[in-house]
């Protein structure tokens, strides 16, 4: 039996502990929240005890893995007191704040052995697992271009998305997803040229991003300044030298968990041909993510998805972003 502590009870720590709850031979037994109302009522969903002490949750010896969905702000701090307890972590997106915390993360778990895992859940997220497949495949010929977006009103499911000292801010931790996305399928960025708007907690909350992988040149909008009861939408479309790709989701509320509010389109369109469907695996993302995360610390065999190394990228892209943003000047790598 694999037991695992969740550090956080928001939307993701809930996520998190019931996609775990679903798995035979793993057992919840703690859930922390600096509310004691909100850890109890998520341990009592999932069977779990509450704690309102997260560290003490991190480095309990009767705790075999731990899921840390805290705000961004403590993510080095207790990822690193868990892997030094000697637990597998699950660590929820972005990685840190900085490339230095990622750096420490990644050291603390090699010294310990113990294998850290990054939620990049659209790594997961069936259609951009097949879309990404696709196009890798080269049945499209060589990728030209690629454009993503991330949309929505500002979070509401936690008080800690209004300080941008704590999210990095739009750029940092909403678009990231989309910048992962592009690392995923083009690699390193050579440089990053980023606009924005700021939102009125002053972080950067609306990013026009350029990112460039010298044959491949790419674009991400990501923002949180959607008026109320804007849908979350998220695409993206990737054109080759035969054709496109293009994966579109708008939810049926202001949030993903919403689901889709129309279903979600996959298509794939080129020259002599009728646009047609792409193919995606079933499933949820999230139960996926944790499933395989499950899979690994079970097999004793590092993660191929959501890799330390991926989130720091991810991290540092973002990070160029935003400095992109703060300069008016090109960042390179």
């Amino acid at each position: 039996m694999l037991k695992v502590g969740v550090l956080g009870a928001g939307f993701m720590g809930g996520t998190h502990a019931r996609a775990f709850a679903k798995l035979p031979d793993v057992q919840v037994v703690g859930v922390s929240s600096r509310s004691a109302e909100k850890a109890a009522a998520l341990a009592d969903e999932v069977g779990a005890r509450p704690f309102t002490d997260a560290m003490a949750l991190a480095t309990d010896p009767q705790v075999n893995a731990v899921s840390v969905t805290l705000p961004t702000h403590l993510h080095q701090e207790y990822t690193l007191a868990a892997l030094n307890a000697g637990k597998p972590v699950l660590l929820e997106k972005p990685m840190g704040l900085a490339v230095e915390e990622c750096d420490a993360m990644i050291l603390a778990a090699k010294q310990s052995g113990q294998i850290l895992m990054l939620a990049h859940v659209l790594r997961f997220w069936p259609e951009y697992v097949a879309l990404v497949d696709f196009v890798k495949s080269g049945q499209l010929g060589a990728p030209l271009s690629a454009t993503a977006s991330r949309l929505s009103g500002r979070p509401t499911w936690g008080d800690w998305f209004a300080n941008p000292e704590w999210t990095g801010g739009a750029v940092h931790d909403l678009q990231i997803h989309d910048l992962d996305t592009l690392n995923w399928l083009f690699g390193t960025p050579k440089s990053v040229y980023a606009r924005g708007q700021r939102g009125a907690p002053g972080g950067w909350d609306h990013a026009l991003t350029l990112v460039d992988y010298g044959d491949v040149q790419c674009f991400a909008e990501g923002s949180v300044l959607m008026p109320d009861g804007y849908p979350f939408t998220m695409t993206l479309w990737v054109l080759c030298e035969k054709g496109s790709v293009e994966f579109t989701f708008r939810a049926g509320g202001t949030g993903v968990e919403t689901g889709a509010a129309s279903g979600t389109s996959l298509m794939v369109y080129q020259a002599g041909k009728d646009p047609r469907p792409l193919p995606a695996p079933g499933g949820d993302a999230y139960e996926a993510q944790v499933a395989y995360f499950v899979e690994c610390v079970r097999e004793k065999r590092l993660p191929e998805r959501g890799t330390p190394e991926q989130g720091r990228l991810a991290v540092k892209t973002a990070l160029a972003a935003r400095e992109s943003l703060e300069t008016n000047q090109v960042v390179f790598s």
